[in-house]
């Protein structure tokens, strides 16, 4: 039985939808329980928050999960990631409350919840850069004046519009990505391998 990790956030119900095309029929999943067995699927599932989601698969207690690109180029973990899903996909972007970029030389400081990824990501910027973590609500960094941009997720852009925020500049295309660890695929590879395939012949993977 495989033990496959799911993401409690907005990955969730993309992850869902993408076993279910792929022929897991998942009768009995409850959304609230953190663990649970699904006979029929020979799938032991495990819910996780999407930052503690990668690390529990790198560490072997789940064999393969869905994660978000966001986190695993944050967090930086030794994981396969072998297919990206079709849906549940976002941006990351440059935010601010006007509609122009700062100008070359400016001293610059950004708000966000991936310090790492948007380092690297605005690392060719002409500016001084200071970043600032925060771990909820990125975007009141700039309505606030706490920093001059953002670095963060957009969906659907109607937080931005809500709060008389831009959206400058998309950084990176994220996406729920397949993981899986790498000594669970060395012994259990034929049947990891099907699901992978199940996958991409239900059209859900990138």
């Amino acid at each position: 039985m495989i033990r496959l990790a799911l993401p409690k956030g907005r990955n969730l119900e993309p992850a869902l939808g993408a076993l279910r095309a792929a022929g897991l029929g998942l009768a009995g999943f409850e959304g609230r329980r953190l663990r649970q067995t699904l006979p029929e699927d020979g799938v032991e599932l495990l819910l996780f928050k999407d930052w503690d989601l990668p690390l529990y698969v790198e560490h072997g207690i789940a064999d393969v999960g869905i994660a978000g690109a966001d986190v695993l180029a944050e967090i930086g973990c030794d994981l396969l990631t072998p297919l990206a899903l079709r849906g549940g996909r976002s941006r990351m972007s440059l935010i601010g409350t006007r509609r122009e970029l700062p100008p070359a030389g400016a001293q610059i400081r950004v708000a966000t919840k991936y310090p790492r990824w948007a380092r690297r990501l605005l690392a060719d910027r002409p500016w001084g850069l200071e970043l600032v973590r925060l771990s909820g609500s990125v975007e009141l960094g700039p309505i606030l004046e706490l920093a001059e941009l953002a670095v963060d997720i957009v969906q659907t852009g109607t937080t931005l519009r809500e709060h008389d925020l831009e959206e400058l500049e998309v950084l990176s295309e994220v996406a729920p990505v397949v993981v899986v660890n790498r000594a669970a695929y060395q012994w259990r590879r034929a049947e990891i391998n099907r699901w992978m395939r199940a996958l991409e012949e239900a059209e859900v993977v990138a």
